[in-house]
């Protein structure tokens, strides 16, 4: 090779032997050939040698044919001179040396390497390297090879050091001054400069090799492919494969494995198959790689159905596919709804001993529990575990959570406590799982009993922890609960929510408390939180429960004007609404205006409008209905046939009964507890005991078991119909039954008792049940009704002032009740004390209340008062029915009475 212009190094002002520095090389010289190498530290260490040393004296005494010879005696020497002596001349000169006295096609000098990887850490610059490498190449006849291995292993060093742009700039260089550098090494070099993705001056390399006219191999064509494809110059790279093919290059599948790869990333994964093809035709032989590249590329095209057949191709061939290939088409076909070819792919998988990662194989898991595939999950999840593979803190949630949906409590708390054995970490997931399922049950003491457990352990609970709770203490009527958990949210900094709001909007409007419910509906606006159809719906029925069916169409058209959707569970209510104030025809004149308008109405909707006409005793037209459900396709479920069922029994129709029941039997819709109950209080209300009992053992044969409301439906009928004994007897199989009667078993006895005339019998089960906590606002009402009944008046105005002292709240009922018997006696002036006081204590008089003012007030001639409490009750809302009309038609009747009277005095 040409030497290079001479030039200054530093450190090395003069490197070739001249007189003026003669005598110290040979100083230099004498010490490192003739002496031991033990006497070299001091020697080197005198200050007369030290203070005259420079780095060209060493230059020149490794380039003595003395030194060259023995490049680790020179290499020993080198290491006891200190940093500023060391040149890169020096270390230049003594790699050539140690390359040249290797063997012809050795494995690379190690002292060599590592003398060169001190050249390019302690240079400034890549070039610089080489410089000095060309010029300690050009003082001595050094062999081309040796120079081209050294250049190489300079570019090698570079790529130790992570310095690929440098490797890079070595290369062109050498190429520049007509080296060529191991193939090997070039094709590291390329991969590296496309891991760190220098896509295009990869390319340049490439094309830098294929212009210097040597024969490429397989790893630089492979290298080429890489870049070419991650530059994403396909057809570049697909020209690459052709013109290797072309130069009769003998290759493995490995470049054909990276361009297929490319083409996939790409999304051309059909030109992928067909160099796959093409492959095989020339007699390379794919690989596992090849397919699990296949695979990939056709999951990235989301093309299932070909990356499925692709992987049982494999499957066939013994090949295993990639973790992330299996994952994505376990996810693909879970989310196309595919879970049981998911489930039979995964457990396909499991035969090949490959894993899923653990999202998918929890995701799929998921899935399966969602698509009640409950043995299926079971089968997945122990499938997980017998591999190996560990389940984690999502796993383990997902089954608890399958478990609580299902009612099976006992299993997952099984499964929770293998959780806490297995060290998994216990999220705030499995918690709200076990604390829902627990509320469903209605066990709210072991449900908050969770939620204890969870500050215990350092477990912040969330909005959904307390959800279920507050909607169970309101399903079970213990509001003040509900209430405390609510304010307890806000003490530890758990954000309310539209769900958490809307449990206890919906437990007061269940309670008829609509102000406290309205109330709590604007606070939740306040906080911007927004109302949801379902917050709308619990709103529209509490009004339509109340009988204020203005205030639920104005709830319907705000959530109309908020973009919200009304469903049928809010066409239910409203129909149901009007049926309870304005009457059934007017309920039928709104569906035809939902259906005009393009509304699907389903069995909730249609039901409640064929309650409707039950309840009017309008049975003809109850059967329309039914009829128009059946000929429109809408499945006739179990609440539907019940209605219709009743109507039936109502009409003392047995063999229209008996139809009803064969078709419901046709329909595999199995009768329940409620349907049951229904039958056996239809029959012992119409007094047909042996019939009511009949039902009974069907209800148990049906596998069906009488509960607490069952018993309390048989012994409120027998209370009504005068068989106290019968009641009784009743009452005690119960309590052995392990049934434990509630208030409104005991209301039933209460109900005989001040029916019958038996007020102290009635006062002291009163006094009993308050002892027990069993009494409630019924009771009261009971009780002052029966005073009522028997002329004690007094003591039923003073039961009203007494039971708040008990925790009892007097409503409406407990007023109206006295008003109308202090009405009835001529008491109108009490009568209103009574009603001032009800308004007085924030309580709204319903319909039934103003009916029976109105029509009292006409009665005793206080027309224009009456007229007054008409006018308050269209100003408060409440929709006039029939009753109201027929009250003041009555006080017209008075005065037209009067008015003639008046005309014949006159």
């Amino acid at each position: 090779m040409p030497p290079p212009p001479r030039r200054n190094i530093a450190g090395d002002a003069n490197p070739t032997p001249t007189t003026s520095h003669s005598g110290m090389v040979k100083l230099l010289a004498d010490i490192l050939h003739h002496t031991l190498p033990s006497t070299w530290p001091p020697a080197l260490a005198s200050p007369a040698l030290r203070s005259r040393l420079a780095p060209a004296h060493v230059s020149s005494l490794f380039l003595l044919p003395a030194s060259l010879s023995r490049p680790d005696l020179s290499r020993r020497f080198l290491l006891l001179l200190p940093p500023y002596l060391v040149s890169p001349l020096c270390l230049s000169l003594l790699a050539l040396t140690f390359v040249s006295a290797s063997p012809s096609s050795p494995p690379p000098s190690p002292h060599a390497a590592s003398l060169l990887l001190s050249l390019a850490s302690s240079s400034p610059s890549a070039s610089s390297s080489f410089s000095s490498l060309s010029h300690a190449s050009s003082l001595s006849p050094f062999p081309p090879a040796a120079t081209a291995a050294a250049a190489t292993l300079l570019a090698s060093s570079y790529l130790r050091l992570r310095r690929a742009r440098d490797a890079a700039a070595v290369l062109h260089l050498s190429l520049s001054a007509g080296i060529t550098p191991n193939q090997y090494t070039v094709s590291q070099i390329l991969f590296s400069l496309v891991k760190i993705r220098q896509f295009t001056l990869a390319r340049a390399v490439f094309d830098e090799m294929l212009q210097s006219g040597v024969r490429l191999d397989e790893y630089l064509y492979t290298a080429g492919i890489r870049a070419y494809c991650e530059a994403r110059n396909i057809d570049g790279a697909k020209g690459l494969v052709a013109r290797m093919q072309d130069e009769g290059v003998k290759v493995s599948v490995v470049p054909y494995n990276v361009l297929m790869y490319g083409l996939c990333k790409n999304q051309r994964v059909q030109e992928a198959v067909e160099v796959k093809n093409k492959m095989v035709a020339r007699g390379v032989a794919a690989d596992e790689v090849t397919y699990r590249t296949l695979v990939y590329g056709f999951c990235r095209m989301e093309e299932l159905e070909m990356a499925l057949r692709m992987t049982y191709d494999m499957a066939r061939l013994g090949f295993v596919p990639s973790e992330a290939n299996c994952s994505f088409m376990l996810d693909g076909l879970r989310k196309r709804g595919k879970v049981e070819e998911a489930f039979r792919l995964a457990c396909r998988l499991g035969e090949l001993g490959m894993l899923p990662n653990i999202f998918a194989y929890n995701a799929l898991l998921d899935s399966l529990c969602k698509n009640g595939m409950f043995g299926e999950a079971d089968k997945l999840f122990n499938q997980m575990v017998d591999r190996g593979l560990k389940p984690n803190e999502v796993t383990y949630p997902i089954l608890i959570h399958s478990f609580c949906k299902r009612g099976m409590m006992e299993d997952a708390l099984d499964m929770f406590d293998r959780m806490r054995e297995k060290g998994v970490r216990v999220t705030v997931y499995p918690y709200n799982s076990l604390i829902n399922g627990c509320c469903k049950q209605d066990d709210l003491d072991r449900a908050m009993s969770f939620l204890s457990e969870m500050a215990d352990m350092g477990v912040t609970p969330n909005a959904a922890s307390y959800s279920p709770l507050i909607a169970g203490f309101c399903r079970k009527g213990d509001l003040s609960s509900a209430v405390e958990l609510h304010r307890e949210m806000a003490e530890k900094g758990v954000a309310w929510n539209t769900y958490t709001f809307t449990a206890l909007i919906n437990g007061f409007c269940k309670d008829k408390k609509m102000d406290e419910a309205s109330r709590l509906f604007d606070r939740m606006i306040d906080r911007n939180l927004l109302p949801n159809e379902a917050t709308f719906n619990v709103m529209i029925e509490g009004y339509c429960l109340v009988g204020n069916i203005k205030k639920a169409f104005q709830l319907y058209d705000q959530m109309v004007d908020r973009g919200l959707t009304p469903d049928n569970y809010t066409y239910r209510s409203l129909i149901s609404g009007i049926c309870l104030t304005s009457g059934v025809s007017e309920a039928n004149k709104f569906v035809a205006d939902l259906e005009k308008n393009c509304s699907v109405l389903n069995k909730f909707s249609l039901a409640a409008l064929m309650h409707g006409f039950c309840r009017e005793g309008r049975w003809t037209e109850a059967y329309d209905v039914w009829n128009e459900m059946a000929t429109r396709g809408v499945k006739l479920d179990l609440v539907s046939f019940t209605i219709i069922v009743y109507a039936a029994l109502e009409q003392h129709d047995a063999e229209k009964s008996c139809v009803l029941l064969r078709e419901m039997k046709q329909n595999s819709v199995r009768p329940d507890n409620v349907f049951h109950t229904c039958m056996i209080n239809m029959h012992s209300k119409a007094g047909n005991m042996v019939e009511a009992l009949n039902c009974w053992d069907k209800m148990i044969a049906d596998g069906c078991f009488p509960n607490t409301v069952t018993y309390t439906v048989l012994v409120n009928n027998l209370c009504k119909s005068g068989h106290l004994s019968s009641a009784e007897l009743l009452c005690k199989e119960m309590l052995a039954s392990h049934f434990l009667p509630n208030n409104y078993t005991y209301n039933c006895f209460l109900y005989y008792f001040t029916t019958e005339g038996d007020l102290e019998t009635a006062k002291d089960l009163y006094f009993a049940m308050l002892r027990g906590s069993l009494a409630n606002i019924v009771t009261v009402n009971t009780l002052i009704k029966g005073f009522c009944k028997v002329g004690q008046i007094q003591e039923a105005i003073d039961l009203i002032r007494k039971s708040i002292e008990n925790g009892f709240f007097p409503d409406c009922i407990s007023y109206s009740t006295v008003i109308h018997e202090l009405c009835k006696k001529g008491d109108t002036n009490k009568a209103f004390e009574l009603w001032n006081e009800m308004l007085y204590k924030g309580l709204k008089p319903d319909i039934v209340a103003y009916n029976i003012l109105i029509r009292w007030c006409n009665i005793h001639g206080e027309i224009d008062m009456g007229l007054g409490i008409y006018n308050d009750m269209i100003k408060k809302g409440v929709q006039p029915n029939w009753h109201t009309y027929r009250a003041l038609l009555l006080g017209t009747s008075v005065m037209t009475s009067r008015q003639d009277t008046i005309l014949l005095i006159t």
